[in-house]
């Protein structure tokens, strides 16, 4: 069965809404305010959700997370925040009160997107690396020693360099440079070339699939999600991303055919919501296109889903 038809989806109802739990003692979970709620298992449904994620309703930096935890199959809940037009030039998000309540009641001063909750340990994570490490480790995804869990920390830093080149650019006030974004994007991408050559060398393959021993890790997705998005930048200008990155493209290709990341890319979740916020010059309709205040709202179809039931 295709993974759309096993896609339940409902919209919360106005009680839904209303009494959604707070961080219980038995539920630890921040309120549930979010315009769309992905529930992910896969075939089992009573085995518990340990981890919730809560992000902006994009990709973004909650998609490597995402991705990551559904390669996995490790079940889990996603709460997607969506922001939406306030006025002739605003903008406004259901997060912004769920936050205020959630440091209010719950004394995490820190509460920030991304942010995870581990519902067995009782922890609340914010910090896009924090979160990555905690969730990485859950998913035998954050390097097998010391030596491969610190690497697994230095690419993570470097390819968070990296996405900052691009937010830096489409958030920014003035407009986009795309040959200085790609430039600047390409500075970290030369020395992740570097990086995949020697883990080439250290496994005798001729493709190299993984950043670190040739298995799985955080890094991995963080980094498909980048290339992902400065690989569409190139092409909506007709440039090649990867000239002089044959090790990069030998990643990005070969990461994306692993039959652990299918379930995840063949989603809605990769394939309908849009890179960036709304205000984002880059990537902020799906496509990639540009989201126009007081015009594109009709084409957000990825807001306000409700509950969704995923499995493959």
């Amino acid at each position: 069965m295709a993974e759309e038809e096993k896609t339940k989806k409902r919209k919360l109802t106005s009680d839904e809404k209303e009494n959604s739990p707070g961080m219980s003692e038995e539920l630890f979970f921040p309120t549930a305010k979010a315009a769309t709620e992905v529930e992910v298992d896969f075939g089992d449904k009573t085995i518990p959700k340990r981890h919730a994620i809560g992000y902006w309703s994009i990709r973004g930096l909650g998609a490597p997370l995402t991705m990551m935890m559904c390669a996995a199959k490790v079940p889990f809940t996603l709460f997607l925040y969506d922001i939406v037009e306030e006025g002739e030039d605003g903008w406004n998000s259901e997060y912004f009160a769920a936050k205020a309540e959630f440091i209010e009641n719950f004394k995490e001063p820190l509460m920030n997107l991304p942010f995870c909750v581990d519902r067995e340990k009782k922890r609340f994570i914010t910090q896009t690396n924090a979160i990555f490490a905690h969730l990485g480790r859950s998913c035998a995804m954050f390097g097998d020693d010391k030596i491969a869990t610190s690497e697994c920390e230095q690419l993570l830093c470097e390819i968070y360099d990296l996405r900052n080149v691009m937010t830096n650019s489409v958030y920014g006030e003035s407009d986009i440079n795309v040959d200085s974004i790609l430039t600047s994007g390409k500075a970290h991408m030369k020395k992740l070339e570097q990086w995949l050559e020697i883990q080439a060398e250290k496994t005798g393959k001729d493709k190299v699939l993984h950043l670190v021993n040739g298995k799985l890790t955080a890094p991995d997705f963080a980094l498909y999600e980048m290339l992902d998005q400065f690989q569409a930048l190139a092409e909506e200008n007709k440039q090649d991303l990867y000239t002089d990155l044959k090790r990069i493209k030998e990643f990005k290709d070969g990461f994306e055919a692993l039959p652990e990341n299918q379930f995840y890319l063949n989603s809605w979740l990769h394939n309908e919501l849009p890179f960036n916020n709304c205000m984002a010059k880059f990537g902020s309709l799906p496509g990639p296109k540009i989201y126009t205040h007081g015009e594109s709202a009709k084409d957000a179809s990825w807001r306000g889903k409700g509950v969704i039931e995923m499995s493959p």
